[in-house]
Protein backbone atom coordinates (compact mmCIF):
# COMPACT_ATOMS: atom_id res chain seq x y z
CA UNK A 1 0.00 0.00 0.00
CA UNK A 2 1.74 3.70 -1.04
CA UNK A 3 2.42 5.94 1.60
CA UNK A 4 -0.03 9.16 1.37
CA UNK A 5 1.68 11.99 0.09
CA UNK A 6 3.12 14.28 2.19
CA UNK A 7 3.07 18.31 2.09
CA UNK A 8 6.62 20.05 0.69
CA UNK A 9 7.71 22.84 2.75
CA UNK A 10 9.94 25.24 1.00
CA UNK A 11 11.90 27.39 3.24
CA UNK A 12 12.42 27.83 7.02
CA UNK A 13 12.32 29.80 9.52
CA UNK A 14 15.59 30.76 11.60
CA UNK A 15 14.29 31.35 14.58
CA UNK A 16 10.84 31.20 16.47
CA UNK A 17 8.13 33.71 15.76
CA UNK A 18 5.33 35.11 18.30
CA UNK A 19 2.87 34.74 15.35
CA UNK A 20 2.06 32.25 12.63
CA UNK A 21 -0.15 33.05 10.09
CA UNK A 22 -1.35 30.56 7.71
CA UNK A 23 -2.79 31.04 4.47
CA UNK A 24 -4.15 28.70 3.02
CA UNK A 25 -4.24 28.76 -1.00
CA UNK A 26 -6.41 27.50 -3.71
CA UNK A 27 -6.43 28.85 -7.26
CA UNK A 28 -7.27 32.85 -5.77
CA UNK A 29 -4.85 33.95 -8.80
CA UNK A 30 -7.07 37.49 -8.61
CA UNK A 31 -6.91 38.04 -5.10
CA UNK A 32 -3.86 36.39 -3.48
CA UNK A 33 -1.06 39.22 -3.98
CA UNK A 34 -3.68 41.83 -2.15
CA UNK A 35 -3.86 39.07 0.43
CA UNK A 36 -0.13 38.59 1.16
CA UNK A 37 0.57 42.31 0.92
CA UNK A 38 -1.91 42.91 3.94
CA UNK A 39 -0.12 40.59 5.30
CA UNK A 40 3.62 42.02 4.90
CA UNK A 41 3.04 45.60 5.72
CA UNK A 42 1.84 44.79 9.45
CA UNK A 43 2.95 46.58 11.63
CA UNK A 44 3.60 43.78 14.06
CA UNK A 45 6.34 42.15 12.48
CA UNK A 46 7.37 39.23 14.19
CA UNK A 47 5.57 36.88 12.51
CA UNK A 48 6.15 34.04 10.13
CA UNK A 49 3.26 33.49 6.86
CA UNK A 50 2.98 30.24 5.59
CA UNK A 51 1.23 29.44 2.61
CA UNK A 52 0.02 26.38 2.14
CA UNK A 53 -0.73 26.01 -1.79
CA UNK A 54 -3.48 23.53 -1.74
CA UNK A 55 -2.62 22.07 -5.49
CA UNK A 56 -3.75 25.06 -7.48
CA UNK A 57 -4.15 24.73 -10.68
CA UNK A 58 -3.48 29.03 -11.79
CA UNK A 59 -1.13 31.42 -11.37
CA UNK A 60 -1.42 31.63 -6.99
CA UNK A 61 1.54 29.87 -6.68
CA UNK A 62 4.07 32.09 -8.77
CA UNK A 63 2.43 34.79 -6.97
CA UNK A 64 3.12 33.39 -3.73
CA UNK A 65 6.98 31.98 -4.48
CA UNK A 66 7.52 35.69 -5.53
CA UNK A 67 6.61 36.84 -1.70
CA UNK A 68 8.47 34.41 -0.04
CA UNK A 69 11.27 35.08 -2.21
CA UNK A 70 11.12 38.61 -0.95
CA UNK A 71 10.72 38.40 2.18
CA UNK A 72 12.07 35.04 4.34
CA UNK A 73 9.47 35.29 6.54
CA UNK A 74 7.15 33.98 4.01
CA UNK A 75 7.53 30.15 3.28
CA UNK A 76 5.12 27.63 1.04
CA UNK A 77 4.02 24.46 2.05
CA UNK A 78 2.88 22.30 -0.93
CA UNK A 79 0.43 19.51 -1.21
CA UNK A 80 -2.14 17.78 -3.26
CA UNK A 81 -5.49 19.34 -3.69
CA UNK A 82 -7.44 18.25 0.00
CA UNK A 83 -9.63 21.34 0.41
CA UNK A 84 -9.32 24.17 3.28
CA UNK A 85 -10.14 22.02 6.28
CA UNK A 86 -6.61 20.23 5.26
CA UNK A 87 -4.89 23.29 4.37
CA UNK A 88 -5.10 24.93 7.44
CA UNK A 89 -4.21 21.61 9.23
CA UNK A 90 -1.12 21.50 6.86
CA UNK A 91 -0.12 25.07 8.32
CA UNK A 92 -0.52 24.34 12.17
CA UNK A 93 1.64 21.04 11.16
CA UNK A 94 4.44 23.13 10.69
CA UNK A 95 3.35 26.20 12.68
CA UNK A 96 6.51 27.56 15.37
CA UNK A 97 4.88 30.64 17.06
CA UNK A 98 3.26 30.96 20.18
CA UNK A 99 -0.25 32.42 18.54
CA UNK A 100 -1.75 31.34 15.68
CA UNK A 101 -4.09 32.98 13.23
CA UNK A 102 -5.59 31.90 9.83
CA UNK A 103 -6.33 34.56 6.87
CA UNK A 104 -8.42 33.14 3.77
CA UNK A 105 -5.85 34.03 0.25
CA UNK A 106 -8.75 36.15 -1.01
CA UNK A 107 -9.28 38.14 2.30
CA UNK A 108 -7.30 41.01 3.90
CA UNK A 109 -5.97 42.75 6.98
CA UNK A 110 -5.66 45.99 8.56
CA UNK A 111 -1.91 46.87 9.30
CA UNK A 112 -2.77 46.89 12.99
CA UNK A 113 -4.31 43.44 12.78
CA UNK A 114 -1.80 41.21 14.65
CA UNK A 115 -0.70 44.04 16.70
CA UNK A 116 -4.21 44.72 18.32
CA UNK A 117 -5.17 41.10 18.53
CA UNK A 118 -2.10 40.59 20.22
CA UNK A 119 -2.33 43.76 22.62
CA UNK A 120 -5.60 42.61 23.88
CA UNK A 121 -4.53 39.22 24.59
CA UNK A 122 -1.73 40.30 27.02
CA UNK A 123 -3.46 42.94 28.31
CA UNK A 124 -6.24 40.98 29.32
CA UNK A 125 -4.66 37.30 29.71
CA UNK A 126 -7.22 35.80 27.10
CA UNK A 127 -5.76 33.07 25.13
CA UNK A 128 -8.20 34.23 22.09
CA UNK A 129 -8.54 37.54 20.43
CA UNK A 130 -11.22 38.73 18.02
CA UNK A 131 -12.01 41.52 15.93
CA UNK A 132 -15.05 42.78 14.25
CA UNK A 133 -14.83 42.17 10.38
CA UNK A 134 -16.10 44.14 7.30
CA UNK A 135 -17.73 42.01 4.10
CA UNK A 136 -17.06 43.34 0.70
CA UNK A 137 -17.19 42.35 -2.92
CA UNK A 138 -15.84 43.08 -6.38
CA UNK A 139 -13.93 46.19 -5.36
CA UNK A 140 -16.22 47.48 -3.50
CA UNK A 141 -16.74 47.31 0.88
CA UNK A 142 -20.81 46.48 0.57
CA UNK A 143 -21.42 45.65 4.52
CA UNK A 144 -19.73 45.10 7.94
CA UNK A 145 -20.72 45.52 11.42
CA UNK A 146 -23.58 48.30 10.23
CA UNK A 147 -20.76 50.20 8.71
CA UNK A 148 -20.30 51.14 4.83
CA UNK A 149 -17.53 52.64 2.59
CA UNK A 150 -16.99 53.30 -1.00
CA UNK A 151 -13.40 51.69 -1.68
CA UNK A 152 -9.63 52.96 -1.01
CA UNK A 153 -9.33 53.79 1.94
CA UNK A 154 -12.51 53.84 3.51
CA UNK A 155 -12.48 50.21 3.56
CA UNK A 156 -9.96 50.77 6.77
CA UNK A 157 -10.71 54.06 7.69
CA UNK A 158 -10.03 53.61 11.37
CA UNK A 159 -7.50 51.19 10.55
CA UNK A 160 -5.37 53.56 8.33
CA UNK A 161 -5.01 51.52 5.40
CA UNK A 162 -3.38 53.25 2.86
CA UNK A 163 -1.85 56.21 5.37
CA UNK A 164 1.41 56.93 5.93
CA UNK A 165 2.56 54.90 9.05
CA UNK A 166 2.92 57.98 11.67
CA UNK A 167 -0.83 58.88 10.36
CA UNK A 168 -3.18 56.01 11.43
CA UNK A 169 -5.59 56.08 13.23
CA UNK A 170 -5.43 55.04 17.30
CA UNK A 171 -8.24 52.60 18.05
CA UNK A 172 -11.36 54.13 19.04
CA UNK A 173 -12.85 51.81 21.34
CA UNK A 174 -11.27 49.64 23.71
CA UNK A 175 -11.38 45.93 23.67
CA UNK A 176 -13.64 43.90 26.02
CA UNK A 177 -12.86 40.33 27.90
CA UNK A 178 -15.46 37.39 27.91
CA UNK A 179 -15.56 33.94 29.01
CA UNK A 180 -15.74 31.19 26.78
CA UNK A 181 -19.07 30.35 27.32
CA UNK A 182 -20.15 34.40 26.83
CA UNK A 183 -18.20 34.71 23.54
CA UNK A 184 -19.51 31.28 22.24
CA UNK A 185 -23.24 32.46 22.84
CA UNK A 186 -22.65 35.29 20.63
CA UNK A 187 -21.47 33.37 18.70
CA UNK A 188 -24.28 30.57 18.31
CA UNK A 189 -26.37 33.91 18.11
CA UNK A 190 -24.98 35.08 14.83
CA UNK A 191 -24.15 38.68 16.49
CA UNK A 192 -20.45 38.78 15.25
CA UNK A 193 -19.13 39.65 18.73
CA UNK A 194 -17.69 37.35 17.89
CA UNK A 195 -18.57 35.07 15.32
CA UNK A 196 -17.53 31.38 14.62
CA UNK A 197 -15.07 31.85 11.61
CA UNK A 198 -11.72 30.56 12.05
CA UNK A 199 -10.54 33.62 10.68
CA UNK A 200 -10.25 37.40 12.26
CA UNK A 201 -8.88 35.40 15.20
CA UNK A 202 -5.42 35.28 17.07
CA UNK A 203 -4.94 32.10 19.57
CA UNK A 204 -2.47 30.70 21.50
CA UNK A 205 -1.12 27.80 19.63
CA UNK A 206 -1.53 25.46 22.34
CA UNK A 207 -5.32 25.18 21.66
CA UNK A 208 -4.57 23.50 18.50
CA UNK A 209 -2.05 20.93 20.11
CA UNK A 210 -4.49 17.92 19.19
CA UNK A 211 -7.18 19.92 17.69
CA UNK A 212 -7.56 20.28 14.02
CA UNK A 213 -10.51 20.54 11.24
CA UNK A 214 -12.39 18.27 10.22
CA UNK A 215 -11.65 16.93 6.65
CA UNK A 216 -13.77 17.24 3.68
CA UNK A 217 -16.56 19.94 5.47
CA UNK A 218 -18.04 22.58 3.76
CA UNK A 219 -19.02 24.13 7.86
CA UNK A 220 -16.04 22.97 9.36
CA UNK A 221 -15.42 26.52 11.26
CA UNK A 222 -18.83 25.63 13.01
CA UNK A 223 -17.68 22.53 13.92
CA UNK A 224 -14.36 23.23 14.70
CA UNK A 225 -14.43 26.39 16.44
CA UNK A 226 -17.06 25.96 19.25
CA UNK A 227 -15.34 23.54 21.07
CA UNK A 228 -11.72 26.29 20.40
CA UNK A 229 -13.70 28.73 22.79
CA UNK A 230 -14.67 26.28 25.34
CA UNK A 231 -11.04 25.33 25.48
CA UNK A 232 -9.82 28.90 26.32
CA UNK A 233 -9.53 30.57 29.55
CA UNK A 234 -10.76 34.03 28.53
CA UNK A 235 -11.73 35.22 24.88
CA UNK A 236 -10.83 39.05 23.88
CA UNK A 237 -12.88 41.15 21.17
CA UNK A 238 -11.49 44.01 19.55
CA UNK A 239 -14.96 46.24 18.13
CA UNK A 240 -12.47 47.79 15.02
CA UNK A 241 -13.26 45.69 11.78
CA UNK A 242 -9.61 44.83 11.26
CA UNK A 243 -10.29 41.60 9.11
CA UNK A 244 -11.95 41.98 5.76
CA UNK A 245 -13.48 39.09 4.47
CA UNK A 246 -14.27 38.84 0.89
CA UNK A 247 -18.24 37.57 -0.43
CA UNK A 248 -18.54 36.37 -3.45
CA UNK A 249 -21.88 35.45 -5.90
CA UNK A 250 -20.97 31.74 -5.64
CA UNK A 251 -20.25 31.07 -1.51
CA UNK A 252 -21.69 28.85 0.51
CA UNK A 253 -24.16 30.86 1.75
CA UNK A 254 -25.61 32.35 -1.13
CA UNK A 255 -26.16 29.12 -3.30
CA UNK A 256 -28.35 25.96 -2.95
CA UNK A 257 -27.30 23.23 -0.80
CA UNK A 258 -26.13 19.86 -2.32
CA UNK A 259 -25.89 17.08 -0.14
CA UNK A 260 -22.63 17.86 1.15
CA UNK A 261 -23.90 21.28 2.15
CA UNK A 262 -26.71 20.16 3.70
CA UNK A 263 -24.29 18.60 6.76
CA UNK A 264 -25.04 22.26 7.76
CA UNK A 265 -27.80 20.38 9.94
CA UNK A 266 -25.68 17.55 11.47
CA UNK A 267 -23.23 20.01 12.38
CA UNK A 268 -25.92 22.37 14.28
CA UNK A 269 -27.25 19.16 15.97
CA UNK A 270 -23.65 18.41 16.81
CA UNK A 271 -22.88 21.78 18.64
CA UNK A 272 -26.12 21.47 20.73
CA UNK A 273 -24.70 17.91 22.14
CA UNK A 274 -21.36 19.40 22.89
CA UNK A 275 -23.33 22.22 24.96
CA UNK A 276 -25.38 20.06 26.56
CA UNK A 277 -24.86 19.93 30.25
CA UNK A 278 -23.04 23.27 29.96
CA UNK A 279 -25.83 25.89 31.12
CA UNK A 280 -29.21 26.54 30.16
CA UNK A 281 -28.19 30.11 28.56
CA UNK A 282 -25.73 28.54 26.16
CA UNK A 283 -27.96 25.99 25.28
CA UNK A 284 -30.64 28.64 24.17
CA UNK A 285 -27.98 29.99 22.19
CA UNK A 286 -27.17 26.35 20.53
CA UNK A 287 -31.09 25.57 19.98
CA UNK A 288 -30.90 28.99 18.18
CA UNK A 289 -28.48 28.73 15.98
CA UNK A 290 -30.09 24.53 15.20
CA UNK A 291 -33.11 26.59 13.77
CA UNK A 292 -31.30 28.67 11.60
CA UNK A 293 -29.76 26.41 10.60
CA UNK A 294 -32.91 24.00 10.05
CA UNK A 295 -34.45 27.41 8.12
CA UNK A 296 -31.25 27.13 5.92
CA UNK A 297 -31.83 23.36 4.92
CA UNK A 298 -35.51 24.08 3.92
CA UNK A 299 -35.02 27.47 1.63
CA UNK A 300 -31.58 26.48 0.17
CA UNK A 301 -32.24 22.44 -0.56
CA UNK A 302 -34.62 21.09 -3.07
CA UNK A 303 -37.82 18.72 -2.52
CA UNK A 304 -36.78 15.71 -3.57
CA UNK A 305 -35.68 11.93 -2.23
CA UNK A 306 -31.79 13.00 -1.84
CA UNK A 307 -32.84 15.44 0.70
CA UNK A 308 -35.86 13.75 2.20
CA UNK A 309 -34.47 13.05 6.32
CA UNK A 310 -32.65 16.42 6.38
CA UNK A 311 -35.87 18.20 5.31
CA UNK A 312 -37.80 16.38 8.02
CA UNK A 313 -35.23 16.41 10.69
CA UNK A 314 -35.23 20.59 9.77
CA UNK A 315 -39.21 20.88 10.15
CA UNK A 316 -39.04 19.11 13.34
CA UNK A 317 -36.50 20.92 14.99
CA UNK A 318 -38.17 24.45 14.18
CA UNK A 319 -41.66 23.20 15.42
CA UNK A 320 -39.80 22.11 18.57
CA UNK A 321 -37.62 25.09 18.59
CA UNK A 322 -40.16 28.11 17.30
CA UNK A 323 -41.66 28.78 20.66
CA UNK A 324 -38.34 29.28 22.48
CA UNK A 325 -37.36 31.42 19.86
CA UNK A 326 -40.08 33.45 19.58
CA UNK A 327 -39.64 33.84 23.53
CA UNK A 328 -36.01 34.27 23.58
CA UNK A 329 -35.11 38.35 23.27
CA UNK A 330 -31.66 37.41 21.48
CA UNK A 331 -33.39 35.60 18.62
CA UNK A 332 -32.66 37.83 15.27
CA UNK A 333 -35.96 38.91 14.04
CA UNK A 334 -35.17 37.34 10.74
CA UNK A 335 -35.49 33.91 13.05
CA UNK A 336 -38.52 35.19 14.84
CA UNK A 337 -40.68 35.74 11.86
CA UNK A 338 -39.94 32.51 10.65
CA UNK A 339 -40.89 30.94 13.67
CA UNK A 340 -44.21 33.01 13.34
CA UNK A 341 -45.08 31.98 9.43
CA UNK A 342 -43.86 27.87 11.08
CA UNK A 343 -47.23 27.85 12.43
CA UNK A 344 -49.03 28.21 9.02
CA UNK A 345 -47.53 25.25 8.11
CA UNK A 346 -44.31 23.76 6.46
CA UNK A 347 -45.54 24.90 3.15
CA UNK A 348 -45.76 28.28 4.18
CA UNK A 349 -42.92 28.53 5.63
CA UNK A 350 -40.42 27.61 2.88
CA UNK A 351 -42.42 29.93 0.33
CA UNK A 352 -41.67 32.46 2.37
CA UNK A 353 -37.95 31.49 3.24
CA UNK A 354 -37.25 31.34 -0.32
CA UNK A 355 -39.02 34.52 -1.06
CA UNK A 356 -37.81 36.77 1.59
CA UNK A 357 -34.38 34.48 2.67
Amino acid sequence: MSRRAQPVVEGSRKGMSTISVVIPVYNTESYIADCLASIHGQTFQDFEAIIVDDGSTDGSTGIAKEFAKEDPRFRIVSQANKGLSEARNAGIEVAEGDWITFVDSDDMIAPNFLQALFNAAMQTGADIACCAKHFFGEGNLVAGNGMFADSGIGMFADSGIGMPAGERLPGKKTHAALSPAKALANALYQNDKPDYSAWNKLYATRLWKTRRFPAGKYFEDMATIPQVFLDARLVAFVPEPLYMNRRHSASILATAYDCKKAELLDIAEAVCDLIAGKGAGLMRAARSNLFSASCSILMRTSDTPEFADYRDRAWKHIRELRLGALLNPRTRCRNKAAALISFAGRAALVKALRRHG
